[in-house]
C-alpha cells in the first residue's frame, strides 16, 4: 500500500495530466462506447475530480480538496439523476468553479516552491493550462444559463461544447463555429483570452528563468 502511495506521489502531476486529456477525449468516448453522454461525462468527471485531489500535500490543502471534491461529485451524481433542476445545476457549477480554483492555488504554490527543472515542473504548467480551460468552460456555461442567448451554438450542442469554446479561447484559435452574442459572454471571451496569452508567457519565463539558474550553479 505504501509503495503504490508513493508512487501516486511521485506521479501525481502525470496521473491529473492524463485524466483531464481523457476528459477532454469525452465525445470521442461516446462515439465508440454508444453509451449515453451523460453518463461518460460524468464518470470523466469524475475521474478527473479523484486524480486532482492527490496533488495536494499539505493536510489543509489536503482537507479543502478532499471536501470540496466531495461535494461537487455528489452533485454531479445528482444532476446526472436530476437533469432538469436548476438548483442542483446552479450548485454544480459553483462547487465546480471553487473546486478547480483550488486546485490551481494548490498548483500554483507548489511551483514555486519547486526549485529544480524536474519531470513535475514539466508537467505542472501543462496541467495548469488545462485547470484554466476547464474554469473557463464552467464559467461559460454559466453566462449561458443566466442567458440562453448569449451563444451562436452548433447544432446538437451539449455542455461539453462550453469547453471546447474555453479551450479555443485561451488559445485565441477561433473557429467561429461558437460565436459570443451578448455583451457579458464577449467580455468573459476576452478576459479569456487574454489570461491564456499572459499565462503561456509567464510560464515560459519562469522556465526559461529556473533552467538558467539551474546551469549557472
Amino acid at each position: 500500500m505504501n509503495k503504490v502511495l508513493t508512487l501516486i506521489g511521485n506521479y501525481k502531476y502525470l496521473i491529473a495530466l492524463l485524466s483531464v486529456f481523457n476528459f477532454l477525449l469525452t465525445p470521442i468516448h461516446v462515439m465508440l462506447s454508444g453509451f449515453s453522454p451523460a453518463y461518460v461525462v460524468v464518470i470523466n468527471y469524475t475521474l478527473v475530480i479523484l486524480s486532482s485531489s492527490v496533488i495536494a500535500t499539505m493536510k489543509t490543502a489536503k482537507i479543502t480538496s478532499y471536501i470540496l471534491g466531495v461535494l461537487t461529485l455528489s452533485v454531479i451524481w445528482l444532476e446526472f439523476t436530476n437533469p432538469n433542476s436548476n438548483s442542483i445545476l446552479i450548485c454544480r457549477l459553483v462547487f465546480s468553479f471553487v473546486l478547480f480554483a483550488c486546485f490551481c492555488i494548490i498548483l500554483i504554490k507548489q511551483l514555486i516552491n519547486i526549485k529544480t527543472i524536474n519531470l513535475q515542473f514539466i508537467l505542472g504548467p501543462i496541467l495548469g493550462f488545462l485547470y484554466l480551460g476547464i474554469i473557463g468552460g464552467i464559467l461559460f456555461e454559466s453566462i449561458h444559463y443566466l442567458d440562453a442567448n448569449s451563444f451562436q451554438l452548433i447544432k446538437g450542442f451539449s455542455g461539453f461544447s462550453f469547453y471546447y469554446f474555453s479551450f479555443i479561447s485561451i488559445t485565441t484559435v477561433g473557429y467561429g463555429d461558437i460565436t459570443p452574442l451578448t455583451a457579458p459572454a464577449q467580455s468573459l471571451t476576452l478576459v479569456m483570452n487574454i489570461i491564456g496569452q499572459f499565462y503561456l508567457a509567464i510560464v515560459i519565463g519562469v522556465f526559461v528563468g529556473k533552467y538558467i539558474n539551474t546551469k549557472s550553479k
